[in-house]
């Protein structure tokens, strides 16, 4: 974890607990600006490494421009380094409403860049507040949750596509998709398989348009167009990303998503049927 504080004390670095050496501090500037160098210096080391960190958690200032850390990892120098997961923006649906003038304009622009927004503290306003936190502040096409402490569960933004073989699969298992459905502390999941190769240009249409329910999609796909190779799918929010993964292993590859949303019910049969669509 890259933990960024505005001022010369890193207090956010203290505040994580079991950190231990699991996160770098960067302090006394902000790193979409003054720090960029620093954070583009310290996500090439701990790429470069032996032990590079399957993933990057970057907790930037309160002051922070997201456009300027998401830049700086989209730039030629670091995009084949690293690739962005998600943006998520943590609001306080208690203070916001008493933010100043001239603070306003830059919390619209981190709330504009987030690809989920969590409205937090909803446990300390009333529900008038609430929905006019929403109304002034959430934008509607950004999937938002709302939250008391943040607590969602982990593998809705830190959830990496399972990378295990298929071998455990015998010979026409899963030919046709089935569907587990879930739900746990408000969301439900389904899966959806298939053994047979799915083409991408529709697979990727499927996951940006995706019902405004579903908040996060993960999983490898069987591709048409690389039947040797495992497509990675990740999705948080509206960003979207498909790309190329390590060879299949031995045994049967197959398409395996899951899907992630808000309540009971998020359009099971919308989603797989569009998928089935998708089949080469």
């Amino acid at each position: 974890m890259i933990v960024n504080d505005f001022g010369s004390i890193c207090i956010d670095n203290n505040l994580i607990e079991g950190a231990e050496d699991q996160v770098i501090a960067l302090e006394n500037g902000c790193i979409c600006c003054s720090l960029r160098n620093s954070l583009s210096e310290t996500v090439k080391t701990l790429t470069d490494s032996d032990f590079g960190p399957d993933i990057l958690v970057i907790e930037a200032s309160g002051v922070a421009d997201p456009a300027g850390i998401i830049s700086l990892l989209e730039s030629e120098e670091l995009k084949k380094k690293v690739k962005i997961a998600g943006v998520i923006c943590l609001v306080d649906s208690e203070g916001i409403s008493s933010v100043s003038w001239i603070m306003s304009h830059l919390v619209k622009k981190q709330i504009r860049s987030a690809d989920l927004i969590l409205l937090n503290k909803v446990d300390r306003v009333s529900k008038s507040k609430l929905a006019a936190a929403r109304k002034d502040w959430i934008p509607p096409d950004i999937p938002s949750l709302e939250t008391a402490y943040a607590a969602i569960p982990v593998s809705l933004i830190l959830g990496i596509a399972h990378t295990g073989s298929s071998e455990h699969l015998s010979a026409g298992e899963h030919a046709g998709h089935n569907h587990h459905e879930a739900s746990e502390h408000g969301f439900s999941t389904i899966s959806w398989t298939n053994t047979s190769p799915i083409r991408l240009s529709c697979l990727g249409a499927v996951m940006k348009n995706l019902p405004p329910t579903v908040i996060r999609a993960k999983g490898l796909a069987y591709s048409s167009e690389f039947p040797l190779q495992q497509v990675i799918v990740q999705v948080v929010g509206k960003r979207v990303s498909i790309t190329k993964g390590r060879p299949w292993a031995r045994g049967h590859p197959s398409t395996q998503l899951t899907f992630i949303g808000i309540g009971d019910e998020i359009q099971k049969s919308e989603i797989c049927t569009r998928l089935d669509s998708c089949l080469a």
